[in-house]
């Protein structure tokens, strides 16, 4: 993707930072000690031991020296933190660097947890060696979108840190939350609070918060999204498919992964049509949809209704969704009952979803009725990113070059 950039003086003092990182990190390796530790070969299940001076492995207690301060860079949607981090990614002068949106990392640190523990059963943690692989691979490691929402990837991010900061990993992460804001009256919260403890001593905590979404800044756009549903959209999603697919007739595939078999209804060149009934409405995960933005770069989605907090499991997954579409830069094609402004509306339903956290925090035992997690703050700020993000995807900059010329 291509564009200009305006002089933005938040955006700079970020920057400043970064550049002054990018220095330290340019001639850094971990020491030798740190990256050499004992590993598993997950196949034979044997132990590989290292060598001799390299035999010495770090414990919990002890610290490696000289590694540079991490930095953690949260704000509000839309004011470029993405954009300056991948700036710094991208000029890093080092091939042991990983840039990843934080759901495919936590995914594939899933994947290698399932991995480790169907092949050394026995194993009391699994996360160092594992930690002992990413390290070998990448000692700076590049988050975006830096989240917790769910407690089994809590209890597995304090651990992990810990293991990744011993081995001198150097973390740079964006996100829309404050390290003491993550995971906010989440279940067993007390046992993430170390995690948020080590972030805040190992990390440099930057806000971006210019005020001005970059996204929503006025650019030329392209008709890639309709509205109302009726027959007139549906013909101009036909249009659009016979320009993409070169009029090829859409067949039904199914993708296989992680031991799930996922069917994508009509599909062809790299181009898959789906209702959003087929893939909001149903209990699909982060994975399910990150897999189908490996496998597809325009995605016509088909359907998609107006969304209230009464509707908060389709949207959240529909948010999910456009998540993991904009950070694989995957045009989509959409019809949709209202205009992007009026997809969300987070003040309708919000009496019977006050209702529901209610009866939750009563259950819960919660005393803290001002947490995002019962108030609504949530939904209403992934709202708010997501449709920040649709308006982006619609622009001439984001969209396949077959799509450029229909102008709105």
């Amino acid at each position: 993707m291509t564009g200009s950039v305006r002089a933005d003086p938040d955006q700079r003092k970020v920057i400043e930072k970064l550049d002054k990182l990018w220095y330290q990190l340019k001639d850094y390796v971990p020491s030798a000690d740190i990256t050499k530790l004992d590993t598993y070969d997950v196949f034979s299940g044997l132990k590989i031991p290292s060598f001799g001076w390299f035999s010495k492995t770090t414990t919990a207690k002890q610290q490696p020296r000289n590694i540079p301060k991490s930095l953690y860079v949260y704000g509000n949607v839309g004011t470029g933190k993405t954009m300056v981090m991948d700036l710094f990614f991208n000029s890093l002068p080092i091939q042991r660097k990983r840039r990843v949106h934080f759901h495919a990392f936590m995914l594939d640190v899933h994947q290698r947890i399932h991995q480790v523990k169907t092949h050394h059963p026995k194993m009391a943690d699994p996360l160092e060696p594992i930690a002992n692989d990413l390290v070998k691979d990448a000692y700076v490691l590049c988050f975006d979108e830096f989240q917790v929402t769910d407690i089994a990837d809590a209890m597995i991010l304090r651990h992990l840190f810990e293991a990744l900061f011993r081995r001198g990993v150097v973390l740079v992460t964006t996100s829309n939350r404050h390290p003491t804001e993550l995971y906010k009256n989440g279940i067993q919260r007390a046992s993430f609070i170390p995690c948020i403890d080590l972030l805040m001593e190992r990390c440099e905590v930057l806000c971006l918060d210019s005020g001005t979404d970059y996204r929503k800044v006025e650019r030329a756009q392209s008709a890639v999204f309709f509205h109302p549903l009726n027959q007139e959209t549906e013909t101009k999603i036909q249009d659009i498919i016979r320009r993409l697919t070169n009029s090829k007739p859409m067949r039904p595939m199914e993708l296989h992964f992680l031991s799930r078999t996922l069917k994508i209804p009509e599909q062809v060149d790299g181009v898959a049509k789906m209702r959003f009934a087929d893939v909001c409405a149903q209990p699909l995960s982060a994975a399910d949809y990150l897999e189908i933005v490996r496998h597809f770069h325009t995605v016509i989605l088909t359907d998609i209704p107006r969304m209230t907090m009464k509707h908060r499991s389709e949207a959240r997954r529909f948010i999910t969704f456009i998540d993991a579409m904009y950070e694989s830069q995957v045009t989509l094609v959409a019809s949709a009952e209202n205009s992007i402004m009026e997809i969300f509306n987070a003040e309708e339903g919000k009496e019977e979803m006050e209702e529901e956290m209610r009866d939750m925090r009563d259950a819960l035992d919660v005393s803290d009725v001002s947490s995002p997690l019962f108030t609504g703050q949530e939904e209403a700020f992934a709202f708010q990113r997501a449709l920040s993000r649709l308006i982006q995807m619609q622009s001439t900059d984001w969209v396949r070059d077959e799509l450029k010329q229909i102008s709105c």
